[in-house]
């Protein structure tokens, strides 16, 4: 049977949305313009590929929220943001010739905050004046540092010169075959227990916080549970450590985890 899958192309304006759209269809139907503003309402093209059929959607060019009281800004958030709720991945555009903004970060954390699993594209690397290597690690450096429930891997390209459509179809192809993985208890605790030979939880009021099994429980968002005693006092930085050690072991990429501490020693009763 073949699945439909919902792809948003977010990002601030003329960072390359719609020249990215365009080459993975093969085709000019969203409009290209350096004038701001230029997509409105949301351009949306189907694409077969493999047993999936791809929804593309163009979106208009986020700004900052001090920067969106306009009318036609407006009708471009709500329509973005309608579209985000629908969506099952994002493509999340930056401009590779600029630093990354507070309007970017806005949007990763809106992104994120919807559990959205996403493919990050540093766009315009033709126009890098500078030393691209060191670029690329800037842009790496930046989201490793920031989001511990992610491991974000850029994809670095020049939607104009260097990149083929074949290329990012399979990129959303590989998204939406692991996003639908559902680990099994046996390698969940076998990566469970090299975090905590690598670290355990510190001492909480002369106890130690005590993690003894983990859960995968659900795909899209990926859902895991943790369950133990006196989870309730394991500190933000562990909490960030776990969840970055679990991506790293599992080899999940570009894809949003929440795992929930459960205060409980019977991991069967609870789902």
């Amino acid at each position: 049977m073949t699945k439909n899958l919902n792809v948003c192309i977010v990002g601030k304006p003329n960072v390359g949305k719609s020249t990215i759209f365009n080459k993975i269809l093969g085709s000019n139907i969203s409009e290209v313009s350096e004038i701001s503003g230029t997509t409105i309402y949301p351009v949306t093209s189907l694409k077969e590929y493999g047993d999936i059929n791809i929804n593309l959607i163009d979106l208009g060019g986020l700004k900052r929220k001090s920067k969106s009281h306009g009318k036609t800004q407006k009708l471009i958030t709500n329509e973005t943001i309608k579209q985000l709720n629908m969506s099952n991945l994002v493509f999340f555009i930056l401009d590779g010739n600029d630093f990354i903004s507070k309007n970017d970060k806005q949007l990763f954390r809106l992104i994120l905050n919807k559990l959205k699993n996403v493919i990050v594209i540093v766009n315009k690397t033709d126009l890098i004046i500078d030393n691209l290597k060191k670029k690329e690690e800037y842009f790496k450096y930046f989201f490793e540092k920031n989001y511990p429930n992610i491991i974000v891997k850029p994809i670095f390209i020049s939607a104009l010169k260097n990149v083929k459509k074949e290329f990012l179809l399979k990129k959303i192809y590989e998204i939406y075959i692991n996003s639908n993985k559902l680990f099994k208890n046996k390698d969940t605790n076998n990566v469970l227990m090299q975090i905590l030979q690598k670290k355990q939880p510190i001492f909480s009021k002369n106890r130690r916080p005590t993690i003894k099994f983990l859960k995968h429980v659900n795909t899209n968002p990926m859902i895991f549970k943790a369950f133990g005693n006196k989870l309730t006092s394991l500190s933000k930085e562990y909490k960030n450590f776990f969840v970055k050690q679990v991506l790293m072991n599992l080899k999940i990429y570009n894809q949003i985890v929440v795992i929930k501490y459960l205060n409980n020693k019977n991991p069967y009763s609870q789902s």
